[in-house]
């Protein structure tokens, strides 16, 4: 039987939440301005890391610098 794109949907976000080591995600989504867009486009060209990994290192980074890191 044909899924629906409902269901279609749910697996790929089921999939999706996990990260090539397995590990669980969470979806966060968000509206930036112009200039912000830019700076991560410009970070992403000269590190070769994805969206996900320059926002990541971005959150961890500012974190440890306000002691408030976990890690």
């Amino acid at each position: 039987m044909a899924m629906t794109a409902a269901e279609r949907q749910a697996k790929y976000r089921e999939r999706a939440l996990k990260d090539p080591d397995g590990h669980l995600l969470a979806r966060v989504q968000t509206m930036l301005p112009p200039h912000a867009i830019a700076n991560l486009k410009r970070l992403q060209k000269a590190t070769g890391l994805t969206q996900r990994e320059c926002i990541e290192k971005a959150i961890n980074r500012l974190a440890e610098e306000l002691n408030c890191s976990t890690e």
